[in-house]
């Protein structure tokens, strides 16, 4: 959009231009532009120039107007239809009327003269500020409106329209950039309470530069660096630094760096680094927390999140989260690290805990005891891993230690837990007169570790670590009696069946601390395979080696 060039009131300034004829041919198109910004760019571009006074005229109104190379004149008619306005050629410029029979409404408002600042310095500057404008704008408060207004008319310039009913003083537009009323904005102020200052009752309306507040201080915004001895209050944005004996609370946004003694409390988002001896607050962010308790961020957080106890975003958290306890993400997150858990929706990057994580898709890994996810990328390691599109399975099988087996699978194919149960049954030797004669039960619990490579649609190959505790003709058998296992594994199966046949090589290591004690013989009396690679024992542990095959089925 080309540049906008705002006229001052005739009577103040008028900005002078190279007039040019009403009868030149002219070609431009304006959609939904404000007057002025066209009376600005046809001054410019066609060396024409315009006087008129912004109180009588609404600039502010939006035109629509397209000529291809026709006299300015019928440009200016097809203006005049959409604006309450007159136009007529006085001393070599275009002087614009109000037009009274295009009005809707009465446009006259009373020509007050501009107040005066209470002093000059760089912390009251000319021109009057918004504060003191708005001030005055409510004394002059309409008390009726006129019936008709008394419009005076001179030679050239001259030209007057005089609303006889008490009428407001128009202020300038909301600047919702900065957050304040444009042409707020002071070197400095010093405050020992809130309005108990140098800016007084207007404190919530200017931006300072520097904002000293002994105790408690309340400002408009600041543009600068700000230090409270307490709190320091700010309605609307900070671009800076802001350093609080306690804590900053903010209305706006935040671009730089708050460090409060015990929190910092953004309505808006913030960009930079919060830094809180106990609480971070912020609606979203792009920054880095570190709080000696919490984090709360109730939206969208990317950047680095640190916290003694935990950290909480409401949406997206990308980047990093570490906590003492917790972290929690109710949308994607990126890296998180905690002595207890991790929750969070999709995980682009890592969860490590020292108890449990839990995300839906993670693209990355978990570490942790108990991990959670509806799919992952990487690998979940931990002693339960439970993953609810990866590899689940349940199996029953033989072995020649363990006549009936059953397991558990649990985790992703690059990683899952096996839990193990298996059974055998054997008959008393003769010379144990404690136990009558019969068949009795040994059996085993154990725990292991797996990985499931696809070899085809059809076939797939386990290798997996597993340790069981055998329990021989008894309850549970104290002493160590572990049957050690290194399965390579392969599964037939049909490319979309559920159940498949599984068979394998198993390497058997027993180690047993079991001792006979008429005998003293070390080593368990129950398991003795049919053939042994190795074996051998000390006063105390009896160790052997064997090979062996595993078959079964799988669900």
């Amino acid at each position: 959009m080309k540049r906008l060039f705002i006229l001052l009131p005739l009577w103040g300034i008028a900005l002078s231009l190279t007039g040019q004829s009403l009868q030149q041919n002219v070609s431009f198109s304006y959609t939904g532009e404000r007057l002025d910004a066209v009376l600005a760019d046809i001054s410019q571009t066609y060396q024409v120039r315009f006087s008129y006074s912004p109180d009588f005229i609404p600039v502010d109104r939006k035109v629509n107007v397209e000529v291809d190379n026709k006299p300015l004149s019928t440009a200016l008619d097809d203006i005049c239809e959409q604006v309450p306005m007159r136009y007529a050629p006085v001393g070599g410029q275009i002087l614009l009327k109000p037009d009274r029979s295009r009005e809707t409404k009465q446009l006259g408002q009373l020509n007050t003269r501009r107040g005066k600042v209470r002093q000059t310095s760089p912390i009251y500057p000319e021109p009057m500020d918004k504060a003191e404008r708005e001030r005055l704008r409510k004394m002059l408060s309409p008390i009726e409106q006129a019936d008709e207004n008394l419009v005076i008319e001179g030679e050239g310039n001259d030209l007057k329209n005089i609303n006889t009913a008490p009428y407001r003083l128009p202020l300038e537009e909301y600047d919702t950039t900065s957050g304040v009323w444009g042409g707020d904005q002071r070197l400095a102020q010093i405050s020992l309470l809130p309005f108990l200052g140098t800016n007084t009752i207007y404190s919530e309306e200017i931006t300072n530069n520097v904002s000293v507040n002994v105790l408690w201080g309340t400002n408009g915004g600041v543009d600068g660096v700000e230090i409270g001895g307490l709190v320091n209050n700010v309605k609307n944005d900070v671009a800076g630094m802001q350093i609080a004996g306690l804590g900053n609370t903010v209305g706006g946004d935040v671009e730089g760096t708050q460090v409060g003694g015990l929190f910092n409390v953004n309505k808006g988002k913030t960009s930079g680094v919060q830094i809180a001896g106990l609480v971070n607050k912020t609606k979203e962010g792009h920054a880095v927390q570190a709080a000696g308790l919490a984090n709360l961020v109730e939206e969208d957080y990317l950047g680095l999140q640190l916290a003694g106890l935990f950290n909480k975003s409401g949406g997206k958290a990308e980047g990093t989260q570490v906590a003492g306890l917790f972290n929690t993400s109710y949308d994607t997150s990126g890296n998180q690290l905690a002595g207890i858990f991790n929750n969070a929706g999709d995980v682009n990057g890592f969860q490590i805990s020292g108890i449990f994580n839990s995300g839906r898709k993670v693209n990355g890994f978990q570490i942790g005891l108990i991990n959670v996810s509806d799919t992952i990328s990487g690998t979940p390691i931990g002693l339960l891993n439970i993953v609810k599109r990866g590899y689940n399975k349940v199996e029953v099988g033989v072995h020649d230690i363990l006549y009936a087996n059953l397991a558990l699978k649990l985790g992703s194919h690059k990683f899952y837990n096996i839990f193990h149960l298996g059974a055998r049954w054997d008959k008393l030797k003769p010379g144990q007169p404690d136990v009558a004669p019969g068949t009795y039960m040994s059996w085993g619990i154990g725990y292991g570790i797996g990985r499931a490579n696809i070899l085809g649609p059809r076939v797939l190959m386990n290798t997996e670590l597993v340790a069981i505790q055998i329990n021989e003709q008894e309850y549970w058998t104290n002493e160590l009696n572990l049957l050690n296992q290194a399965r390579l594994i392969f599964d037939f199966h049909k490319a979309d069946g559920r159940l498949s046949f599984y068979v394998g090589p198993v390497a058997n290591v027993m180690v047993s601390k079991i001792k006979d004690a008429e005998t003293g013989e070390i080593g368990s009396p129950i398991v003795k395979p049919s053939y042994t690679l190795l074996e051998g024992s000390d006063e105390q542990t009896d160790v052997k080696m064997w090979v062996s095959l595993q078959a079964g089925i799988r669900f």
